[in-house]
């Protein structure tokens, strides 16, 4: 009865579907960032894509938008995924920008990107 339960319970755990089945490739190239300092590792962070650029003129903007508002510029953003409302879920380093530099968002550099349901 233990090897049957056993069996079962092994069952169940590989017919679960990895969460990072949709995984998509990005790049470790960053130049952006280089002389930055990083700040913190994010993990697991949900959001949607938006792409100004699809609606406006003079906007080139693309980042990721998260439920608090907060926009995430990620300097490695796959191109196939630059779609206004993909949803993703992804892994960063984030970056602390130098003095004096203000920016619309923050700055991420993504280690594992995801796209979700």
């Amino acid at each position: 009865m233990k090897t049957l339960s056993l069996i079962v319970g092994l069952l169940m755990v590989a017919c679960q579907p990895n969460p990072w089945d949709h995984e998509v490739a990005v790049s470790a190239d960053c130049p952006a960032y280089a002389e930055w300092k990083k700040a913190a590792e994010l993990r697991e962070v949900p959001g949607t894509v938006v792409n100004e650029a699809e609606t406006s003129q003079t906007s080139t903007w693309i980042y990721i938008q998260t439920s608090d508002n907060t926009r995430y510029f990620a300097c490695n953003l796959p191109t196939s995924v630059q779609k206004t409302g993909t949803k993703v879920v992804f892994n960063a380093d984030e970056f602390a920008p130098p003095p004096n530099v203000r920016l619309a968002g923050v700055p991420v550099k993504l280690t594992k990107l995801r796209t979700a349901p």
